[in-house]
């Protein structure tokens, strides 16, 4: 009985010597939230005058270097069913695209590609922010919240600064330290209907 009581009150003072830890490192990705939109804010309005900040609530500063080819891609609510359950989603693009990435926090570049070929891959596979920054502000009935009205077209040419919110967190990934707003310019190659045989 002593021993099962001693091992009791071991897992009882490990449990709360763990959950005050747990209390200390307890991350507020709200207040973090709140601290970067003066941060980013004061990035854009210094060197890029003509970045705005969305109208929604992603504190995503960007602007639109060029439009694109108009109606090159359309971007559609689908009927899916996900997990057993009939939903609707946004379809998925293949993208090819040319990008800069770089930490505003002073200017490092951390990944890019300029080549011609550019990266390919689907809206799907990136952070939130490159989500935001290619869907459109709505489809049809459906609020999407992107950052531009028709979304991101072929030829479409964007800067974007986003809150580590949207971006990578409170995790270091690579280069990028935690905590990190972000600086990405994208440039869209080309854009077309996912090809799950790809």
């Amino acid at each position: 009985m002593k021993k099962t009581l001693a091992y009791i009150v071991f897992a009882f003072t490990l449990f709360a010597t763990s959950s005050c830890n747990k209390t200390e490192d307890t991350f507020d990705a709200a207040a973090r939230f709140e601290e970067e939109k003066g941060i980013i804010a004061t990035y854009a309005k210094s060197k890029y005058p003509n970045m705005n900040i969305s109208s929604d609530t992603t504190g995503i500063w960007f602007e639109v270097i060029s439009p694109g080819e108009e109606g090159s891609y359309e971007y559609k609510v689908v009927d899916t069913v996900y997990n057993g359950y009939n939903t609707k989603m946004i379809r998925p693009a293949d993208i090819t695209v040319r990008y800069t990435g770089k930490l505003i926090s002073n200017e490092t570049i951390f990944d890019s590609n300029t080549s011609e070929a550019g990266m390919s891959g689907k809206t799907t596979d990136y952070i939130s922010a490159w989500y935001y920054a290619f869907m459109p502000k709505s489809i049809g009935e459906h609020k999407i919240g992107g950052l531009t009205l028709k979304g991101l077209q072929k030829g479409s040419k964007i800067r974007i600064i986003t809150p580590s919110y949207f971006a990578y967190g409170n995790r270091p990934v690579g280069t990028i330290p935690a905590n990190s707003p972000l600086y990405f310019e994208i440039e869209v190659i080309s854009i077309k209907d996912h090809n799950p045989n790809k």
